[in-house]
């Protein structure tokens, strides 16, 4: 068994691996995108020095200005965008502490929740020991449960004998001749015929035995319907004794002032419901600045955008490029140096814009599954799931199924749906299941919560057949289970 509390360690144990990776790609991302960045830059740098390697154009400066010009812009752009990410840097650390400070009162509040919580289930406690020691409850008790019982007993009853008509009826059912005379009434007070049909039925009924066929037939049907209404009146009155048990434990409950303590939940609840408001508007703003630094760190802000832009437009101009070709047309080593260190940089270029990629794509994944992981944890808390008396039955499954949602196996839907199955609320004192909470129909018991939790019935599945739904279908198979019927009456001439 885990408690609510350890499943959201688990769960914040997930959230700070996923955002671990994200900081990894991220790193990855940004020491890629700066080496980029480095490349490009040193090719400005080159094609400088080799401008003022060539001796024809020393005479023009206009080219080595407009370069100087153009290495002063982005190293502009460049430090403003080292402002702006510091200040972003600071903002986001902001944000985590304003987070940090609301989870913590968050937990402050999660912790009066569990005290109005306990203080209901122990007052449920005392009432329950006191309602069980009074010999007039127990005697409500007792009637309730006879009555469960009976109805119970008698909805079986008449499933077996609906089962018992259909097997016996096949082969009545199966003679046309019979099954023609029945349809017409025959020998039954309301039955109509010419003189001539009513001599020729008289035939037939002698032919096949109809006298006592019928009989037998009606018989099969009629104690089929007997029973049914008989379940139906026990099923109506065992309600009646549920209701009337019911209202004792409700009177209890008022007398010893649980509704009051059960107000007292609501209201911690409620507040902790306005924190969850105040940390998920918390976490957006985070995600909004975290969002906003993963740009930069994949070089797609503003101002390295516009840095790229004016290297890549310096880098093609023409009178560039025929400065590369002068010096691959001309002798000199010194040159040829630079210009092998241009051709160095291509290659490293691209294969660091090649390599970006796949990181970029990384790192969205990676913040996506982040996303996804601390919504997971926003829905378990507004579920109340980490409640003092919530646990759930698996330890091992829960971590598995976070480790595999981590992983990109598992989406945050079945993941749900797991975590789902496997919690349940828990009692320390009290017994959901008392007085009129043992009947499988709900209970008033529990901290306002034994509606929604599951109930045994206390007669291992009986108390759930038609019974409890005067009229309707219950509990199946008797005549089944018992090896079923001998058949019904031979028709066609043969009783």
């Amino acid at each position: 068994m885990m408690s609510g509390r350890q499943a959201l360690g688990e769960i914040d144990r997930a959230v700070a691996e996923a955002r671990a990776r994200v900081a990894a790609v991220e790193a990855r991302v940004e020491s890629a995108e700066q080496e980029l960045q480095a490349q490009r830059q040193g090719q400005l740098e080159d094609y400088k020095a080799l401008a003022q390697l060539r001796v024809g154009l020393l005479a023009d400066p206009a080219l080595l200005e407009h370069l100087d010009q153009s290495d002063q812009q982005v190293a502009a752009l460049l430090a403003q965008r080292e402002t702006a990410l510091t200040l972003l840097k600071e903002q986001i650390r902001i944000a985590e502490s304003a987070l940090r400070t609301l989870e913590s009162e968050r937990g402050e509040q999660a912790d009066r929740v569990d005290a109005a919580v306990g203080a209901v289930d122990a007052a449920e406690a005392r009432t329950q020991a006191r309602l069980a020691d009074d010999d007039a409850y127990k005697a409500r008790l007792d009637r309730a449960t006879d009555a469960e019982r009976k109805a119970a007993h008698a909805a079986e009853k008449a499933d077996r004998s609906d089962e018992e008509r259909e097997e016996k009826g096949v082969s009545y059912r199966a003679d046309p001749l019979f099954m023609y005379l029945w349809k017409r009434r025959y020998g039954q007070p309301g039955y109509k015929a010419w003189r001539l049909t009513r001599w020729l039925d008289g035939k037939v009924a002698r032919l096949i035995g109809y006298a006592d066929a019928g009989a037998n037939y009606a018989r099969l049907n009629e104690i089929p319907e007997r029973l049914r209404e008989h379940a139906t009146a026990l099923a109506s009155a065992a309600e009646s004794e549920l209701a009337a048990l019911k209202a004792l434990d409700e009177a209890a409950r008022i007398e010893d002032g649980i509704p009051a303590l059960e107000a007292d939940v609501l209201d911690a609840q409620a507040a902790i419901e306005a924190i969850d408001t105040r940390i998920a508007e918390a976490q957006n703003d985070l995600q909004g600045l975290e969002v906003r630094k993963a740009f930069y760190a994949a070089g797609q802000d503003d101002y390295s955008a516009k840095a790229l832009e004016l290297m890549t437009s310096e880098m093609q101009r023409d009178d560039l490029m025929e400065l590369r070709r002068e010096a691959l047309a001309t002798p000199f080593p010194e040159d040829d140096l630079i210009v092998a260190r241009l051709l160095e940089r291509e290659d490293e270029r691209r294969r660091l814009e090649g390599a970006l990629q796949p990181l970029r794509e990384s790192l969205v994944q990676a913040r996506q599954r982040l996303d996804e992981v601390e919504g997971l944890r926003t829905d378990f808390k507004r579920s109340s799931y980490d409640r003092a008396d919530s646990q759930f039955g698996n330890e091992a499954m829960i971590a598995m199924m976070l480790g595999q949602f981590l992983n990109g196996a598992l989406d945050r839907r079945n993941l749900w749906r797991v975590m789902q199955e496997q919690q349940r609320y828990r009692t320390e004192r009290s017994d959901p299941g008392f007085g009129s909470g043992a009947f499988g129909r709900g209970t008033v018991w529990g901290g306002g919560l034994g509606d929604s939790r599951p109930r045994g019935d206390i007669f291992g599945g009986l108390g759930r057949g038609s019974a409890a739904r005067p009229g309707g279908g219950g509990r199946s198979g008797g005549a089944a289970r018992r090896g079923g019927s001998s058949g019904g009456f031979r028709t066609g001439g043969g009783f």
